[in-house]
């Protein structure tokens, strides 16, 4: 009986120091320039380039590793992710004024829409690649100032 439970307590104890080295941050992102104070600001959080390529519209909540939705007041939004683990990270985000979840484009496929991305990358004929888009998260806090396009 006695080696069993030395046996968990050192399984806790390992089990503590691995979960205790998974480094941890809070990413605040904030977003202006928006037309109005209508509706809300979609955020997703990527951390996978495929998933972020493959994601449709600028805000794909079944694709992202994290979303929040924005309150808008005075044509600007803030929300933070917290909880994020260590590594590389990009954000699509666009201003969901019907608050409807959907974003809404024409019949060519272009935005009818504000949208923005981390970095204030911009896009050819498409959304913002992940390499423009991409930020390295190392510190407990980073912030993400990004203008609406």
């Amino acid at each position: 009986m006695r080696y069993i439970y030395n046996m968990l307590v050192l399984i806790l104890i390992c089990a503590q120091a691995v979960f205790a080295d998974e480094q941890l941050s809070s990413i605040t992102v904030k977003v202006s320039g928006l037309k109005n104070d209508n509706g809300v600001v979609r955020v997703a959080l990527f951390n996978n380039e495929e998933k972020y390529r493959d994601a449709k519209g600028a805000a794909n909540k079944a694709m992202a590793f994290m979303k929040e939705i924005a309150p808008i007041k005075n044509k600007e939004a803030t929300c933070t992710f917290t909880k994020v683990p260590y590594g590389t990270y990009a954000i699509k985000l666009f201003h969901d004024e019907d608050n409807s979840g959907e974003f809404h484009t024409n019949m060519l496929g272009m935005p009818k829409v504000e949208y923005g991305f981390s970095n204030n990358a911009k896009g050819t004929l498409g959304p913002a690649p992940f390499d423009k888009a991409s930020f390295q998260v190392n510190v407990p806090e980073i912030t993400q100032s990004i203008s609406i396009q």
